[in-house]
């Protein structure tokens, strides 16, 4: 004989029931919500990985193309196909530098502006500035000249050799200008902040001992940048 089944058997047979049907119904209301959404998901994964590819494989053409460039000419044009690149950032220190060697001046001055905007803040950033004040100062932008390599003289998150080279062109441009008073301290502070740079050294041999030393102009004192 069958034994009925009690009220609590009857609730563990039910309930397995209703949930299948609430879960079917859930899924004949929004099933086509939840794929289309699941789509949509699947697609902007592969969409980033593609991407990503397109991004990266546009990169290394960049990079290639620039390693192609060996005329001022064509390193011009690749800074006019990649604005906003840092190797376009490269590639006007490159044309800087040339027009600086070839006593442009002027022309090595917008360079080097250029190449400060193109450039992540660090050490060839730091060079494009350095060759900016060097520009300005060949240029009659004295003043900026020397506000500019104080900067990078007092920039703690420089270098010590690119602080200290900016501090020797600052002791240059002093005593250029009749201030050979401001030497001395400029290479005292310049042992400061590296007591073995060679810097120091020669801001201190600039110092107005003798009269000749103050008919050294500046402008055979400032080369090119030194390449880091």
């Amino acid at each position: 004989m069958t034994t009925p089944a009690t009220p609590s058997d009857a609730k563990k047979t039910e309930m397995p029931t209703l949930h299948e049907e609430h879960l079917t119904q859930f899924w004949a209301r929004y099933g086509n919500t939840i794929y289309i959404v699941c789509g949509a998901i699947a697609l902007a994964i592969l969409a980033k990985g593609g991407w990503e590819y397109l991004n990266a494989q546009k990169e290394l053409g960049i990079q290639r193309e620039y390693a192609q460039c060996v005329t001022t000419d064509s390193f011009r044009s690749f800074a006019a196909n990649h604005p906003g690149h840092p190797l376009t950032g490269a590639a006007e220190i490159t044309i800087a530098d040339n027009a600086y060697s070839a006593g442009k001046y002027a022309e090595a001055l917008g360079a080097y502006t250029l190449a400060i905007a193109d450039l992540p803040a660090g050490p060839i950033q730091a060079r494009a500035r350095m060759g900016q004040a060097m520009s300005q100062a060949l240029t009659g932008k004295a003043a900026d000249a020397e506000a500019n390599l104080r900067k990078l003289m007092n920039d703690t998150g420089l270098l010590k050799t690119t602080r200290c080279e900016a501090g020797y062109h600052l002791a240059v441009l002093a005593l250029d200008s009749g201030r050979g008073a401001e030497v001395q301290g400029l290479a005292e502070q310049l042992l400061r902040i590296d007591p073995t740079s060679p810097f120091a050294e020669r801001a201190f041999s600039l110092r107005p001992a003798a009269p000749e030393a103050l008919a050294v102009p500046a402008a055979h004192a400032l080369a090119v940048p030194a390449k880091r």
